[in-house]
C-alpha cells in the first residue's frame, strides 16, 4: 500500500467514534457487545444446516449438538451475560428444533436478525478501523526502516556513468583477448602457438588446462624440426593437429611418409589440445564482481599472457587501458561504487548527487506525522468495550 492509499487520521478518528457509539449502544443489552448472541445463533444455524434433511437415525447426533448449545445458553443466562429476551428466543428455537420443527425453530431465530445486524455492523466497522490502525503502524515501521537504511548509505566514490564506462572497458578487453586467442589457435602456426599456451598454463591465475611437460616437448620438437611434419601440420593452426588424429594411416603415410611418430606424440597431449580448442571462452573474464586482489592478479596474468601471443595487436590498447585503470585505483573505486549502486539503488544515486540529506528529512517528516496520527487514535482493543 502506497502512502496515498493509507487511511487518513481524520477518517479513522471518525470511524472510531462511530464504533464507540455503537459499542455504547450495544453494551446496554447484555450479550450483544460481547458477541454471545451471535455465537449461539451461529451455532443454531449450523445445526439447522447440518440436520435439515437428516433422517431419524441421526436424531441422536442432533440432540447431542442441541444439548451443547443449550448448555452454553444456560451458562450465559446464569452469568447474566444474555438479556432475558434473547434467552427466551434461543431456548424456544432450540426446543422447536429438538421436536424436529425446523421451520419454526428458524423463524424464532430470525427474530434476532435486527439486533444481530447491529452487532455485525459494529464488528465490521471495528475490523475496518483495526486494519486502518495496523496500516499506520506498519507505515511507521517502514518509515523507521527507510530512515535507518538511508542513514547507512555513503557517497559512492564514482558516478554510475563512470562505473558503466569501466565495465565497458573490461568488456572490450575481454572481447579483444578472446579474439586474440582465437586468432592464435587458427591463424598462427601450431609450432609457435603451442609454446604460448604451454607458458601460459604455468600461471594458474589464467585457469588454462595444465600441460603435461614431459609429453609436450616431443610434440613441439617434432613440429619444429624441418621436414614433412612441420610442412603439413607445424605451419598450420592448432586445430589441424586434432584433424591429424582423424586421418587414416594411409592418408598420414601419403602426407608424411610415416604418420606413426606424429600420432605417438599427439595422443598423450590430446586432452589439453581439446581443452584449448573447445568452443567458448578460454580465459577467465575480467569483471568487477571479482575481489579486488583477484581482479588485480587476473589483469596482470592476462596482460602477461597476451604478450606471448602473436596476433595481439587489437588487444594491446584495451589491456593497457585496464592496466592503467588498475594502477590509478579506478577499478577499485568502480568496484566499490558498483556494489553501492546495486545494494542501495536510488539512495546511492542521491548520495552521489548530494540530495540524500533531503530524502532523509522527507522520511523523518512523514515519520513524525504518522506517529502523531497514531498517538491521537484510540487503540482498537479499547473500542471493543
Amino acid at each position: 500500500m502506497s502512502a496515498g492509499d493509507l487511511p487518513s487520521a481524520d477518517d479513522l478518528r471518525e470511524l472510531g467514534e462511530r464504533v464507540a457509539e455503537l459499542t455504547r449502544k450495544l453494551e446496554k443489552t447484555p450479550g450483544l457487545s460481547e458477541g454471545h448472541v451471535e455465537q449461539v445463533a451461529t451455532a443454531i444455524e449450523r445445526i439447522l444446516r447440518d440436520y435439515g434433511g437428516a433422517s431419524y437415525r441421526q436424531y441422536r447426533n442432533l440432540v447431542r449438538d442441541l444439548d451443547l448449545v443449550a448448555a452454553d445458553v444456560a451458562r450465559l443466562e446464569k452469568e447474566k451475560a444474555l438479556h432475558p429476551k434473547f434467552v427466551r428466543y434461543l431456548d424456544a428455537s432450540l426446543l422447536r428444533i429438538r421436536k424436529r420443527d425446523f421451520y419454526l425453530g428458524r423463524r424464532l431465530l430470525e427474530r434476532l436478525t435486527k439486533v444481530r445486524a447491529q452487532a455485525k455492523e459494529r464488528d465490521g466497522l471495528l475490523e475496518e478501523y483495526r486494519e486502518g490502525y495496523r496500516e499506520i503502524e506498519r507505515e511507521i515501521t517502514r518509515l523507521k526502516a527507510d530512515r535507518e537504511h538511508l542513514r547507512s548509505v555513503r557517497k559512492p566514490p564514482m558516478s554510475e556513468a563512470d562505473v558503466e564506462r569501466i565495465k565497458r572497458l573490461l568488456d572490450s578487453a575481454n572481447r579483444a583477448i578472446a579474439h586474440a586467442v582465437i586468432a592464435e589457435l587458427h591463424g598462427v602456426p601450431s609450432r609457435l602457438a603451442l609454446s604460448a599456451f604451454q607458458e601460459g598454463s604455468k600461471d594458474r591465475r589464467l585457469l588454462l588446462p595444465r600441460v603435461p611437460e614431459g609429453e609436450v616437448a616431443p610434440l613441439l620438437s617434432l613440429l619444429e624440426d624441418v621436414g614433412t611434419v612441420r610442412d603439413a601440420f607445424g605451419n598450420r593452426g592448432v586445430h589441424s593437429l586434432l584433424e591429424a588424429l582423424t586421418f587414416s594411416d594411409a592418408k598420414l603415410a601419403h602426407l608424411l611418409g610415416d604418420g606413426r611418430p606424429l600420432k605417438a606424440v599427439l595422443t598423450p597431449n590430446l586432452s589439453w589440445l581439446k581443452a584449448i580448442t573447445a568452443p567458448g571462452t578460454l580465459l577467465p573474464p575480467l569483471s568487477l564482481d571479482l575481489p579486488i586482489e583477484e581482479l588485480r592478479g587476473r589483469v596482470e596474468a592476462i596482460a602477461g599472457f597476451a604478450e606471448k601471443l602473436h596476433d595481439v595487436e587489437g588487444a594491446r590498447e584495451p589491456m593497457a587501458g585496464v592496466a592503467k585503470a588498475m594502477e590509478s585505483g579506478q577499478l577499485a573505486k568502480a568496484q566499490e561504487a558498483d556494489r553501492a549502486y546495486r545494494t542501495f539503488g536510488d539512495a546511492a544515486r542521491r548520495a552521489w548527487e548530494g540530495t540524500l540529506d533531503g530524502a532523509i528529512k522527507d522520511v523523518e517528516r512523514d515519520l513524525v506525522k504518522r506517529t502523531k496520527d497514531l498517538a491521537e487514535l484510540t487503540a482498537p482493543d479499547k473500542l471493543e468495550g
